[in-house]
């Protein structure tokens, strides 16, 4: 048996638009940045401990961002750029970040900027992945190649070292700083190969146990989902001229104006009805896309081009007009922007010959 996929309804600028999917963009952005906030960098990249057995200071770094959700915006910012990191921090996730927590996640219907927008930072993470750099799995550590416990003390038995990926706790940091307490899961965030540690900045971005629900990928990926679903608009906050530019409207009313036509006016409200009645194809030409960004959003026409149209597929929609005077424009719009159409007019009295009369 076939499942259905669930539908929900946002009203945009007065116009009920029925989406396919439940999938909240906002609601699983700012969940997803409330798992960031939990992890505090005093818990995931803690400091060893200073003591006499000695220890480090701060890592080579301007600046300790607070939180897990702090160093995803700052991975490539110049704040927390390591001295020896080709990447100056000139560009970065926190820059599509501060977009969308400011204005993008609040949108509901998406034009084909904000797609792409959303569909160039799905592969600018992706692109982290094989950056040799900037791929968290691969930030590198060293640490004794050699070493082992005597009676309860670490010892280290050569002076050669070894690198590591992903971060820097490990068995042998550990070791080192019996008192600090490990986080849980460490085991997997460091690795002696590349490509293959998970982090927490690396499941923060593309999932892993600490994210169950998915990273930040997945939560960007699904609003680009959603965004390519069909959505079926009801045109209710009408502008009479607007909506008679729509070619499948404009049709409809001119082929179906006789049969309300009667005794020189027109039936409006038996019109409408019908027309409310309908049910509209849509098509993916520009135009289209054009004129119902412009019927849905309140929008001018003249103002919309194929950068800001609607996004969405449209494969089909509704009207359902309020008042008999916006019926009584969109017939009349409908004529006007038809000149070959001939409109329904009263006949003719039929005037009689004079010789007719007297016979």
């Amino acid at each position: 048996m076939v499942r259905r996929e669930k539908k929900s309804i946002e009203v945009i600028n007065g116009n009920p638009v029925q989406m396919t999917g439940s999938f909240d963009f906002e609601q699983a952005f700012n969940d997803w940045q409330t798992k960031c906030r939990s992890y505090k960098t005093s818990e995931i990249s803690p400091k060893p401990p200073q003591d006499e057995n000695g220890g480090t200071k701060n890592p080579k770094s301007k600046f300790v961002p607070k939180d897990l959700l702090g160093q995803v915006r700052n991975h490539v910012s110049a704040s927390v750029a390591r001295p020896d990191s080709p990447n100056k921090g000139d560009e970065g996730i926190y820059k599509y970040l501060e977009d969308i927590d400011s204005t993008l996640k609040t949108v509901k219907i998406f034009n084909q900027t904000e797609k792409h927008f959303l569909e160039k930072f799905r592969d600018a993470l992706t692109s982290l992945l094989s950056h040799k750099s900037l791929n968290p799995q691969n930030i590198v550590f060293k640490r004794p190649k050699r070493y082992r416990m005597v009676d309860g003390e670490l010892k280290i038995t050569s002076k050669v070292k070894e690198k590591i990926f992903g971060h820097y706790i490990d068995d042998y940091f550990v070791k080192r700083y019996p008192k600090m307490k490990p986080p849980q899961g460490y085991e997997k965030w460091s690795s002696k190969s590349p490509n293959t540690a998970q982090p927490p900045l690396y499941q923060a971005i593309y999932g892993g146990p600490m994210f169950p629900k998915g990273g930040l990928i997945e939560v960007i990926e699904s609003a680009i989902e959603q965004i390519e679903k069909p959505i079926e608009p009801v045109l209710t906050k009408i502008n009479s001229d607007l909506l008679a530019q729509i070619p499948q409207v404009k049709s409809w009313v001119i082929k179906n104006a006789k049969r309300f036509y009667k005794d020189g006016k027109y039936n409006l409200s038996a019109f409408r009805s019908e027309l409310n009645s309908q049910t509209y194809q849509g098509t993916d030409s520009l135009l289209f896309r054009r004129l119902m960004t412009a019927n849905l959003t309140g929008k001018k026409l003249s103002s919309i081009n194929a950068k800001n149209v609607l996004a969405h597929p449209v494969p089909k929609f509704r009207i359902d007009m309020k008042t008999n005077k916006a019926m009584q424009n969109l017939i009349k719009n409908s004529y006007i922007r038809s000149p070959r159409a001939k409109a329904p007019a009263p006949k003719k009295e039929e005037v009689k010959k004079w010789f007719e009369m007297v016979l």
